[in-house]
C-alpha cells in the first residue's frame, strides 16, 4: 500500500496502475518496447473478472488517462482496480444524479495526464480520487499538488488507505476497513452532489 507514495519521488519514473487485465497486458506490451524511462506497473492480488481478455496488443501512451463517463458536477478519478469499484458505485446511484457524475480512469499516477486534469478542474465543482494505496503521498496527493500548482480552487476528497497500518484480511474486508468499497464510494459521491 506504500509503493505509490515512495515511488512518486523518484525522477524519470513512470507509474501505471491498470484497471483490468486488458490494460495490464497492454502495459506489459508497452514496457517491452524501447521506452525512454523505467515504467512501474502496479497491479493487485487476486483474480481478474474479464473473460475475453486475450485482445490484440496495443501500445499505451505514457501518462494518458481516459474519460469513462462525462458529468457536470463531481468528477471521480480512479486508479487501478479502484476503477471497477468506482464504476459499480456510480451504477448504484439513482438516475436523476448520474448525469452529474463524471468518471475518469487516470491509468498513470506519474506522469499525471495534465491535459485531462486541466479539463476536469475547469469543468467540475469537486473531485473524488479513489486508490487502494496510502492516501498521504499517493495518487490523491498528486492530484492535490496539481490543483495547488495550477491555482485551482475546487473541493478534492481523497479516498484510500489511511495513515496507519492495516490488519490482514480478505480484499473485501480491507476495502471496507479503508472506506474504498463500493458502498462507501457511492456514499462519498452522493455527499458531494
Amino acid at each position: 500500500v506504500f509503493d505509490i507514495a515512495y515511488l512518486r519521488s523518484i525522477p524519470n519514473l513512470s507509474i501505471a496502475a491498470p484497471a483490468n487485465e486488458i490494460d495490464l497486458r497492454n502495459l506489459l506490451y508497452t514496457a517491452q518496447l524501447a521506452l525512454d524511462s523505467p515504467l512501474v506497473i502496479r497491479y493487485p492480488r487476486g483474480r481478474g473478472q474479464i473473460t475475453d481478455w486475450q485482445q490484440p496488443f496495443e501500445e499505451v501512451e505514457i501518462g494518458k488517462g481516459r474519460c469513462l463517463k462525462e458529468g457536470s458536477e463531481v468528477a471521480v478519478l480512479s486508479i487501478g482496480n479502484m476503477t471497477e469499484n468506482s464504476k459499480l458505485a456510480i451504477a448504484d446511484i439513482k438516475a436523476e444524479h448520474k448525469d452529474k457524475i463524471g468518471h475518469f480512469d487516470m491509468l498513470f499516477v506519474k506522469p499525471l495526464d495534465e491535459t485531462l486534469l486541466h479539463r476536469i478542474c475547469q469543468k467540475y465543482k469537486s473531485i473524488i480520487t479513489v486508490e487502494d494505496g496510502i492516501i498521504k503521498g499517493g495518487f490523491g496527493s498528486a492530484v492535490l499538488e496539481f490543483a495547488t500548482e495550477n491555482d485551482y480552487h475546487l473541493k478534492i476528497k481523497c479516498l484510500g488507505v489511511p495513515d496507519k497500518f492495516i490488519e490482514h484480511g480478505s480484499v473485501d474486508e480491507l476495502q471496507e476497513m479503508c472506506g474504498i468499497n463500493v458502498e462507501n464510494i457511492r456514499e462519498v459521491i452522493l455527499s458531494q452532489l
